[in-house]
């Protein structure tokens, strides 16, 4: 273990220094990437304004469900979204040997030597709209519900990671598999609104298919509502379900590596 966090930090210290190398570049970029996540939060003050709003939200609890959302997406920016990218690059070239020459276990190296600065944007921009919604909406951390949402949106980051591993799994089969981020991508869309928007059909499917509800309904509701223990084995159970997949999908895809471009 403290070998795969010196090599956290490690990478950490390069990906910072590199970005460090051309500092103005890098402050325009981080700034861009702020501006891009707060209109999520401006449209929904514009909907919220001019309507209803979204059924069985209030604003303040909106932005609590935004935040969640862009702080459990931006640890899966930060952590774990390079690591198909670069996967589905070494398979295509036929680098990736190289790494089947480390002292550590293939996905735990990717893991922690994935890095991506840009996330980092993500976070603070959710930890800014959720400590604005933890204010107006009286919440405290000193209590159950709120040790339960660190835990889901802990989860949800677990989910993001096996959605990488199974993209990245399937460069081992089709070398350039770069569409299915494309697919990722539309799929979050989904994750952008409440479950109480949908009908049952696309509920079941966000909790137990493809469960990523869990980046921010299921957490944000757990803190405003609170939630059984059965509630959390519920959601919880399709994550580690999905995650047990893509990790036996990785070990199957890797003996059908031939190496030099898949």
């Amino acid at each position: 273990m403290k070998r795969n966090f010196k090599l956290l930090w490690k990478s950490w210290a390069l990906e910072i220094s590199s970005h460090m190398a051309y500092k103005t570049n890098f402050a325009i970029k981080m700034l861009a990437f702020i501006i891009m996540d707060m209109i999520g939060p401006l449209v929904a003050l514009l909907i919220y304004k001019n309507t209803a709003g979204i059924p069985g939200w209030t604003f303040e609890e909106f932005i609590l469900f935004t935040g969640t959302l862009t702080l459990v997406f931006g640890f899966g920016h930060a952590a774990v979204i390079m690591m198909p990218a670069r996967i589905i690059d070494d398979v295509r070239q036929g680098h990736f040997d190289k790494h089947l020459l480390r002292p550590f276990k293939s996905l735990t190296y990717f893991l922690f030597s994935s890095p991506d600065i840009d996330g980092v944007a993500e976070i603070t921009v959710g930890l800014i709209l959720v400590s604005w919604a933890f204010v107006k909406l009286g919440l405290t951390v000193f209590s159950w519900n709120f040790l339960i949402y660190i835990f889901l949106i802990i989860i949800g980051f677990i989910f993001q990671y096996a959605v990488m591993i199974m993209i990245s799994a399937l460069a081992f089969l089709f070398v350039k598999s770069w569409a299915l981020f494309d697919v990722f991508f539309t799929l979050t869309n989904f994750a952008r609104y409440p479950l109480t928007v949908y009908g049952g059909g696309i509920t079941f499917f966000l909790t137990f298919m493809f469960p990523i509800a869990i980046s921010a309904s299921y957490p944000a509701d757990a803190l405003l509502n609170g939630i059984s223990g059965f509630g959390i084995l519920k959601i919880v159970l399709p994550v580690f379900l999905f995650l047990f997949v893509s990790v036996w999908f990785w070990n199957m895809a890797m003996k059908k590596y031939s190496s030099a471009g898949g």
